[in-house]
């Protein structure tokens, strides 16, 4: 249906007005391309939008600018106009205003919906609700179309916006036109198939089956498998869709342009004269045949090397032409070979399924100190160039959380992932049914798993060990990412989760500390256990370092190296209370070597972009760098460069030197207590040292952290006696063999906060 002229003008209208109005026209509207999920996929259906969730906390947002803050007292008036379909009864708004500066349940305003799959409308006066935090300037908000969300609903949201009146709000919503415009592209999403209908094909009375695969069941999906056509009315033989490819977790997408009956098959693509070619080209050739873009096979000979013919090329862009893939202008390839890949090229870009690394899964998913961090910026802070400048920052691993996850930018995230090294887990709730929630993206070599969840408690072990254990099996060794409590944690956070209470520095018990990382060890398959421990404080205007900072980081430890699993933390980025501060270079340094004394494998930020402007973290919430950015990434580039010596040993523990009453954060149960290869240590000044047995052979390795508690700003002066006739120092990531002096002691200078990591051959 085409939109009236006079409704296309009021369109117009509110779009001019959008960086003043804060108005969104979805639906036969131009705000769609602006809509940013959290937890769900945007479809477009014949001008409608369509939200399907993929986890339990499906999110909406748009990006607001500062020209568009609007006064809360002048719009009190929310309305929203939807369409559900689901059993969930409630809606919620989430906002900031100039004194609430984050989405908290302080904004939480929830209101009544029903998912009866009709059109209706929710109108809400904003200051009734008990929080009274209505007030000032709304500077943001979110849309939570239920809360919570089920994967099993699905969410139409027309339009949606702020009013100074019930009464205009009320106009807004009526005057809605949610009729489909079959003149525009739609999509159709089930498990394992995505399906493009171009516009001008669909019409009144249509049956969405009927441009569907009939069974997304297939044996062995490769290159050779495709999408075959039979017309509805039955004429004609049954013919190759050329714009179609099946990965090989069975997910397909291709391209409907008429009703009829669309079903896999593998097709017979034998060729005796191709074994000798890259594999690359292999599949090429084999993609191109199944899709009948190249004829003149003969006796199952291919003839790769021979001249591309004119007929053979002129066929070929005719097929394609028919699907608004234009090769008419692109030179013709010299050889058939040469051909495939230019066709086999041209349908993965138009249908989204093209995958261009350098890098293989097997090297994302190498042993190495990963380095990385929780990353839920703002839309607006999203750019074009996000992941470049953070794999910049010596980051090669990520957890794409919120709008960075959502559909809209999925495929920038995967493609620039693929591209620039970094390993990616994706909260985007695919843990529910693994199998089919990740084929979609399942061969972007940097897909490495999916966020769970934060800080369980003990009585959510065997529930999650469930969902983690079939994840991690039916993936085939991805991660189901969890982050566990700190020690500081008290005795109901570790037993019914975080928020059970806030996270305070409570009277610690390792003890029963170490009982919730034994039993998460036992219970769950992935190779990983990973917390958070964040030790710099400000206290009464002094830097103040967490008193139990290092047996807090020992115990998690000890139940990775007991259960063979990696260790991983996060470490602290920014102060989002005033109590916390933003680390300097020297003291990510330090954080980062007493984590790697203990064998740290795994150092995350949390987090990396702010969500507050007075609480900016590596970037602030508009996107832009700071300071911190600049000290961490000198830190992980020092990092980076020492790692695979570094993951040629394993940890065995750490001891501390000089540990004093007056060192208190130095403090851990179960020391090493003889470690051979180091003699004898002269030092005034306290040290922590990590001990590690060589995997491979009897080297050794070590390092020393300089443990002078940081408001100091002291510098160590460290002389050693090391067992071992090649002792490798590497200073600030630079490999150096030290020589020892004419007492047989090695000399190390450690400033404030700086670590060492030493080989001993």
């Amino acid at each position: 249906m085409k939109t009236p002229l006079l409704f296309l003008s009021i369109i117009a209208s509110a779009g001019t007005l959008s960086a003043r109005e804060p108005v969104w026209v979805f639906n036969n509207g131009p705000d769609a391309k602006l809509i940013s999920l959290g937890q769900g996929q945007l479809y477009h259906e014949a001008g409608l939008t369509k939200l399907i969730p993929t986890g339990t906390d499906l999110t909406l947002a748009v990006p607001m600018g500062s020209d568009e803050a609007f006064p809360a007292d002048e719009r009190p008036f929310f309305a929203v106009r939807y369409k559900y379909k689901t059993t969930v009864t409630q809606a919620g708004l989430f906002f900031t205003t100039d004194t609430l500066t984050a989405l908290s349940d302080k904004s939480y305003s929830s209101f009544s919906v029903v998912g009866d799959n009709t059109w209706r409308t929710a109108v809400v006066d904003m200051r009734k609700f008990d929080h009274k935090n209505w007030t000032g300037t709304i500077t943001s908000f979110r849309f939570d179309p239920t809360n919570p969300s089920d994967t099993d609903s699905i969410y139409q949201v027309s339009r949606l916006g702020f009013f100074p009146s019930e009464a205009e709000a009320q106009r807004f919503v009526e005057t809605a036109v949610d009729a489909p415009d079959y003149s525009e592209p739609t999509e159709f999403v089930a498990p394992l198939e995505r399906v493009l209908v171009p516009g001008g094909c669909l019409s009144d009375g249509f049956d969405r089956a009927e441009f569907m695969l009939q069974s997304t069941a297939i044996e062995h999906p490769s290159e050779t498998t495709v999408v075959r056509f039979r017309p509805k009315d039955g004429s004609g033989d049954e013919s190759v869709i050329p714009l179609c490819q099946t990965n090989r977790r069975g997910f397909t997408r291709f391209v409907a342009k008429k009703p009829g009956k669309y079903r896999l098959a593998n097709e017979d693509v034998r060729l005796d004269d191709i074994s000798s070619l890259a594999a690359k080209t292999q599949s090429a050739i084999q993609f191109a045949v199944a899709r009948r873009l190249l004829d003149g096979v003969q006796d199952r000979k291919f003839r790769p090397n021979e001249p591309l013919s004119d007929p053979a090329w002129k066929l070929a862009v005719e097929s394609l032409g028919e699907y608004d893939i234009h090769l008419k202008s692109e030179a013709k390839p010299a050889t058939r070979a040469e051909a495939a890949a230019v066709l086999q090229t041209a349908i993965q870009t138009a249908l989204g399924t093209a995958i261009d690394s350098r890098y293989t899964n097997e090297y994302f998913t190498r042993d190495r100190i990963r380095v990385g961090a929780w990353v839920s910026p703002r839309p607006e802070a999203i750019g074009k160039d996000f992941i470049e400048i953070y794999r910049s920052g010596g980051f090669d691993w990520i957890i794409a959380h919120g709008a960075l996850a959502g559909s809209e930018h999925r495929e920038m995230l995967l493609g620039d992932c693929d591209k620039h090294g970094v390993e990616l887990v994706l909260g985007d709730g695919a843990y529910q049914d693994p199998a089919v929630a990740t084929a979609e993206y399942f061969d972007h070599p940097c897909f490495a798993g999916t966020y769970v969840t934060d800080e369980p408690g003990t009585d959510q072990y065997d529930q999650l060990a469930a969902i983690c254990n079939t994840y991690y099996r039916e993936t085939g060794g991805k991660l189901p990412y969890i982050n566990l409590l700190p020690m500081y944690a008290n005795a109901a956070q570790l037993k019914y989760g975080a928020s059970a209470a806030a996270i305070e520095y409570y009277d610690s018990d390792p003890d029963l500390y170490k009982k919730y990382c034994d039993s998460f060890c036992r219970k769950f398959d992935a190779p990983y256990i990973c917390t958070d421990i964040y030790p710099l404080n400000w206290i009464e205007g002094r830097r103040v370092t967490y008193k139990d900072y290092c047996e807090s980081i020992n115990i998690i430890a000890a139940s990775a190296r007991e259960y063979d699993k990696d260790f991983w933390c996060c470490i602290q980025t920014f102060a989002w209370v005033p109590s916390k501060r933003t680390p300097t270079e020297s003291e990510f340094r330090w954080q980062s070597y007493c984590m790697l004394s203990f064998g740290c494998k795994g150092l995350l930020c949390w987090t990396y972009a702010g969500d507050r402007p007075e609480c900016p973290s590596l970037i602030t919430a508009e996107g832009q760098r700071t300071n911190a950015w600049y000290d961490a990434a000198m830190v992980f580039k020092e990092i980076r460069k020492i790692s695979d010596a570094f993951v040629r040993y394993r940890n065995i523990g750490a001891l501390a030197h000089r540990c004093t009453d007056e060192t208190p954060y130095l403090k851990f149960s179960n020391p090493v207590r003889a470690f051979p290869t180091i003699e004898e240590i002269q030092c005034d000044d306290p040290l922590l040292v990590g001990c590690f047995a060589g995997k491979d052979g009897p080297a050794t390795a070590l390092t020393v952290v300089n443990m002078s508690e940081l408001e100091a700003v002291k510098t160590a002066h460290v002389r050693m006696k090391i067992a071992g006739p090649t002792v490798v120092a590497w200073p600030r990531g630079q490999r150096t063999v030290l020589n020892p002096d004419a007492d047989g002691f090695y000399h190390l200078t450690l400033s404030s906060g700086e670590g060492i990591f030493v080989e001993v051959e």
